[in-house]
């Protein structure tokens, strides 16, 4: 999936410097729900929620809530939610929000890292919720919203959001259209499509299924119209969403509009066994004709079990189904009162007002009943929750075993110990239920601070060590959570200060992670061993070490843990002891921690010592540190790599100066033969290049034969290249794929770097070679054309490079635009000299080539504005009409007749142009070059004419590759270009 870099640049920056909540809006189908997908992965994501119409339970208040919270208590495993009825979020929406979330994340320890919840495509339904969380969520959770484009009447609901308009960056979606449609011109598509990133990504489906084919070249306009590449370019791409829509339906089953319309009407997407169910009722089709027929609708569907419409497809079928709210104003539902009788309004009872207060007046005037306080059945978890001791006290009676033990879970979370005893009375075994969280009433009071209700349930005879299947305990959840009181209290009442929960943590592990060094203290002292090892070999020491973390309590944590006995030299699953992980986080204990490592040296399993793991994350006084201890600054990884390649890999230059300061070798290779040099031209950094740049470096070649100076012509600025030159740079030293610095340049589009080579050569009396070719057999004025890239086509035959030049098969820069149907490029290299009448291995032309490729443009200016010989044969014997006639290309066989094509020329075996237009079954073709020609048919036999396709083992590639490479290949379309890749693998 593309990233939308900016956008997630701006989110971070919010993120990180705003205390007020971020609203992301942009224009139906602009993407914003495409970023909120891409945004899944991000570590500061703590919950997404998706609205959308086409579940209507998605917009409900508890629906999104309780998804938002399941999502939070997999992040914060400590998070006590209770469970409330369905009835509770309607009635009580501030009240039940209160209790059911913000007073759980209320109680969690303040993290140490920030955090954000994204609810995508919101409705005005949930506005008041919206709005509720911006003023209840803690600072350390922020909140983002994405709405399509508000009126500025709307925009007053949200005064108090940083608004990020996400139409405002048009390179991302151009992005977007270079990668889903590569195959045709992003500009022309990003006219088309209007903002659309719905568009795009339909498109790009539509045309992987056949659906719809690539803009078609040829012109469909009056032949004697005057063409103009600008007015004609876009004329064969759908221009708009509804366009690409309608475009698509004619190549969709007769019966798509049932179909959708069936899909659109179901309150639920429908599953297909439904759907089958419902087209054989309604349309009377047998089953395998209705399967073979969704089949074919796939590319429109974003799901095909159950089926969902993708974006428009569901908004443009809607409208049939469209059906007037009951209170409608419309004057043809006056009597709604007498409908909603007649469909049962009557037998309703409500326990709370629904959707909105009209239609509750409208329901009510109808028959409903809304049940009074008295007669309303009470949310008991709720009751509990909020301390509402008087409802807990009528309703105990009636509730259910599992909504007793799930209120007394609630009510330990709220330190109600009133509720609780009153529950305890009733249910004494409720006190040892865990639930589907691993949550028991102790785990939940002592989390939460509530030592009365700790002491009530140890009274009660809580085991105080009891857990569920995840094995965390009381004790646990209170050291994670810093709560002193109560780590004591169950300390004393002989909890197990070492038992470890099913993924080998202690209480003491959790205590260290968050550096609350007076538990760890308490832990210590009841016994507590620092050297057990959880399911991932860390100990309680390296916790607290991955933490991060940079102050007085994590120093003092880190203090307690060594004079309590913690080993430091103990690996983990990654074979990295106390030592490694402090250097990776840049530790501020790391100097205390050397006093107690046996071999400051030691490796992980990928071969990283602690300096490595230092470099790599640009610690420089670490570094510092450790290479004043004895580290060793040419000690080598699994890969070769030493601390001073690592550091140039992610291009910190303090720590490459340093290392070199220190006696770093240079000159050093790794397994792939590179320096680390190779690694540190690719981030155009002129002090890193020059800190590692010397007589030796400059020249060293990796195993494929890349040097420096090659990857600073795909990558770098002209300075690093000068900087190398100067020191003696190879300027004309090729891989061993054949790859000069010059031809990196071109290839890579790097336009400064090219010319300040060439005036390079130049200058110093150097053959430039510009009409070299590669491995493959093409000059590199080809594949700049096959690029498409005029500037640096320009400037190479600027330079001298020949505009006649022949690759492997005999093609010139002729052959190639006109295979493109570039008007611009052709006028280019004709002013440079191309030979249109040049003929390949096989005999064809220029013209040839454009009029096995449809190219109407192209056709049309060799034959008016160049004025190329139109009967001219290949080596067959075929001639441009043989070709148009075999392909049934109506408009370019009438301009061909129309610039003085001869009928009547026949090939190698005799055949004339309507002859080969019969072989080809093009009939229409056939008739209109009998009346050109004036007379009957001529008796060849034989095969139609052979492509450029069929003749050549070669493919014209017109992709263009990361860093401007494209590979070579040998089965498909007539022209090959290639240059090769240079790659670097950190």
């Amino acid at each position: 999936m593309m990233e939308r870099n900016e956008s997630r640049k701006y989110l971070q920056h919010w993120l990180n410097n705003s205390n007020r909540p971020l609203l992301i809006v942009g224009a139906a189908y602009s993407g914003k729900t495409f970023f909120a997908k891409s945004l899944e992965n991000e570590p500061q994501l703590a919950a997404i929620h998706y609205c959308t119409k086409i579940d209507p339970e998605s917009l409900e208040t508890g629906t999104i809530l309780r998804n938002i919270a399941w999502q939070l208590v997999n992040r914060f495993p400590n998070l006590v939610i209770p469970k409330l009825a369905s009835v509770t979020f309607l009635a009580h929406q501030n009240s039940a929000l209160h209790h059911f979330l913000i007073k759980p994340l209320q109680s969690l320890p303040i993290p140490k890292v920030l955090s954000f919840i994204l609810i995508d495509g919101i409705q005005k339904e949930i506005i008041p919720l919206i709005n509720q969380l911006t003023k209840s969520l803690p600072s350390w959770l922020k909140l983002v919203i994405t709405s399509r484009t508000l009126h500025d009447n709307e925009l007053k609901n949200f005064d108090r959001f940083v608004v990020l308009n996400i139409d405002e960056n048009p390179n991302e979606l151009i992005d977007f259209i270079r990668e889903k449609l590569p195959q045709i011109d992003s500009d022309c598509v990003f006219e088309c499509c209007q903002g659309s990133w719905f568009y795009i990504s339909q498109y790009s489906r539509a045309l992987n299924a056949n659906l719809l084919t690539l803009p078609s070249t040829s012109r469909s306009s009056n032949d004697d119209d005057l063409f103009t590449l600008s007015s004609h370019r876009c004329n064969f791409i759908p221009n708009g969403v509804s366009a690409l829509l309608a475009a698509i339906e004619c190549e969709l089953p007769t019966h798509l509009n049932l179909y959708l319309q069936l899909i659109t009407a179901s309150r639920r997407p429908p599953t297909r066994q439904r759907l089958i169910a419902a087209i054989v009722l309604t349309a009377n089709r047998p089953t395998n004709l209705i399967e073979s027929d969704l089949h074919e609708c796939e590319p429109i569907l974003e799901c095909t079990d159950p089926l969902i419409l993708n974006g428009a497809w569901r908004e443009r079928f809607i409208s049939d189904n469209e059906c007037e709210e009951a209170h409608s104003g419309e004057l043809h539902y006056l009597d709604r009162i007498r409908i909603l009788r007649e469909f049962g309004a009557d037998m309703i009872e409500l326990k709370c007002p629904v959707f909105d207060y009209m239609t509750t007046d409208l329901l009510v005037k109808a028959g409903a009943v809304i049940l009074n306080q008295r007669q309303q059945k009470h949310d008991f978890v709720f009751a509990c929750t909020s301390g509402d001791w008087t409802s807990v006290m009528n309703l105990l009676d009636a509730v259910s075993i599992d909504e007793l033990r799930s209120g007394l879970i609630a009510a330990s979370s709220r330190g109600h110990a009133d509720i609780c005893k009153l529950i305890l009375q009733a249910d004494p075994h409720a006190a040892n239920y865990v639930d589907s969280q691993q949550w028991n009433a102790l785990r939940s009071a002592a989390c939460n601070n509530h030592d009365n209700v700790v002491d009530l349930l140890i009274q009660n005879g809580v085991e105080v060590d009891e857990c569920g299947e995840g094995g965390r305990t009381a004790l646990r959840a209170a050291a994670w959570s810093g709560h002193e009181c109560v780590v004591q209290r169950l300390l004393k009442c002989n909890a197990n200060v070492d038992k470890q929960d099913a993924e080998g943590r202690t209480a003491l592990m959790a205590a260290a992670f968050m550096d609350h060094a007076n538990i760890v203290s308490i832990l210590l002292a009841d016994g507590a061993s620092p050297n057990i090892m959880d399911n991932y070999g860390s100990t309680a020491l390296h916790l607290a070490l991955s933490s991060g973390a940079q102050t007085s309590d994590h120093n003092e944590t880190v203090a307690m843990l060594i004079k309590g006995g913690a080993n430091l030299n103990l690996e983990d699953m990654n074979g990295r002891n106390c030592l490694h992980i402090a250097a990776y986080h840049g530790d501020q204990n790391l100097p205390t921690i050397i006093d107690f490592i046996q071999n400051i040296d030691a490796q992980d399993h990928n071969g990283r010592t602690s300096l490595m793991l230092a470099s790599s994350q640009g610690h420089l006084i670490v570094c510092q540190q450790l290479i004043e201890h004895g580290a060793d600054t040419d000690a080598i990884d699994e890969f070769g790599r030493t601390a001073l390649i690592i550091a140039a890999i992610s291009g910190f230059l303090d720590v490459c100066e340093m290392l070199v300061s220190f006696g770093a070798d240079e000159g050093h290779k790794d397994n792939d033969g590179a320096v680390a040099l190779h690694y540190a031209v690719a981030h155009s950094d002129l002090q890193l290049c020059k800190s590692l740049i010397t007589s030796t470096t400059v020249q060293a070649t990796d195993t494929r034969g890349v040097h420096p100076l090659l990857i600073a012509g795909q990558r770098s600025s002209v300075p690093i290249v000068e900087e190398l030159l100067k020191v003696g740079a190879p300027i004309h030293l090729q891989s061993h794929d054949g790859l000069s610095p010059l031809r990196a340049a071109a290839i890579s589009r790097n336009e400064k770097v090219l010319k300040y080579l060439l005036e390079y050569l130049r200058k110093n009396g150097e053959k430039l070679e510009l009409d070299e070719l590669d491995l493959d057999g093409v000059p590199l004025i080809h594949t700049l054309l096959v690029l498409r890239d005029r500037s640096m086509v320009t400037m190479l035959l600027e330079y001298g490079a020949s505009a006649t030049v022949r690759d492997s098969h005999g093609r010139s820069c002729a052959h190639i635009v006109a295979q493109l149907n570039d008007l611009k490029l052709a006028a280019i290299v004709r002013k440079y000299g191309a030979e249109f009448e040049a003929r390949d291995e096989d005999g064809r032309t220029p013209l040839m080539f454009a009029v096995w490729s449809s190219n109407y443009k192209i056709c049309h200016y060799m034959l008016e504005t160049i004025g190329v010989a139109p009967n001219v044969a290949d080596y067959q014997g075929a001639t441009a009409l043989n070709i148009a006639a075999n392909n049934g290309q109506r408009d370019i066989v009438m301009l061909l007749l129309r610039f003085g094509a001869e009928p009547s020329i026949c090939d190698n075996l005799g055949r004339c142009a309507s002859d080969v237009a019969q072989l080809a079954g093009h009939d229409h073709i056939r008739q209109i070059l009998k009346s050109a020609n004036g007379s009957a048919d001529s008796s060849g036999f034989g095969s139609l004419p052979s492509s450029p396709i069929q003749q050549s083992n070669s493919k014209f590639f017109l992709q263009q590759r990361n860093i401007g490479s494209l590979k070579s290949s040998n089965n498909s379309h007539g022209i090959t270009t290639k240059c090769n890749t240079l790659k670097i693998s950190h």
